[in-house]
């Protein structure tokens, strides 16, 4: 028989939360040293529960639990601090965030780097920053984190720093590669590629640059299931509302 887990006043934010039989939830929590985690949260939906308005998402929490398998049972929560308080569009990023960790990140595997990331993204959003700089900083963070960083520095063929005035293609397994005539339409110039890797991403071009090679690479690590939140984001960063 193994052993029982227990953690105490573990840092950490629901992603996502449902019903679970008659009068509690299931939560998915990222946490700070434990990773994701599966709870079931018991009766927090019975009336006069302050458990409830606290196991939201974008609500700085403490978590304590007890755990043998694959899924804890939460035995306390408290606020770290006030919500995040995220509106309109800055809301709408929150979910996608919140949903891309739920599917790139497995299950009880400790990682500080996503967590520092992710609660980095909803201070951002929560202080206005510029809502697709915010996603696509995000989206490179989260690589980098989860092992699947891209480099885009250098040519992949020739090792050569790349050059703003030059066309690339980007290649998942291997990086940019000078393009060819026959490959210009997927092609990025290298000032684009440039911006991305440095994370300057400061004009539109460079922005939607990035958007469009963040979304191949988001993809292949998805499958074929497309996220839920994704396609309103992206129509609401292309109308510019977050200029």
């Amino acid at each position: 028989m193994t052993d029982r887990e227990r953690v105490l006043l573990e840092r950490g934010h629901v992603l996502h939360h449902r019903p679970y039989r008659n009068s509690s939830q299931l939560l998915e929590c990222l946490t700070a040293d434990h990773g994701r985690v599966g709870l079931i949260a018991q009766g927090s939906r019975r009336a006069g529960t302050g458990r409830r308005a606290w196991l939201q998402p974008f609500v700085p929490l403490r978590l304590s639990w007890s755990k043998r398998g694959e899924l804890g049972r939460l035995t306390h929560v408290e606020p770290e601090a006030a919500d995040y308080a995220l509106r309109g569009q800055p809301l709408l990023a929150g979910y996608y965030i919140n949903e891309l960790v739920l599917r790139l990140l497995p299950r009880d595997d400790a990682n500080p780097d996503v967590f520092e990331c992710y609660e980095a993204c909803l201070a951002a959003l929560a202080r206005g920053a510029p809502l697709a700089r915010t996603v696509r900083l995000f989206e490179l963070e989260l690589l980098r984190g989860l092992g699947y960083g891209l480099e885009l520095d250098r040519d992949a063929i020739t090792g050569d720093p790349l050059r703003p005035e030059r066309r690339y293609v980007f290649e998942l397994e291997h990086g940019p590669k000078r393009a060819d005539a026959a490959s210009d339409g997927a092609a990025f110039w290298g000032r684009e590629l440039i911006s991305i890797h440095s994370r300057a991403l400061d004009d539109r071009e460079s922005l939607r640059a990035a958007k469009r090679l963040l979304g191949r690479v988001l993809n292949s690590y998805l499958g074929q299931r497309r996220l839920k939140s994704r396609a309103v984001l992206e129509d609401i960063v292309e109308m510019g509302l977050d200029s």
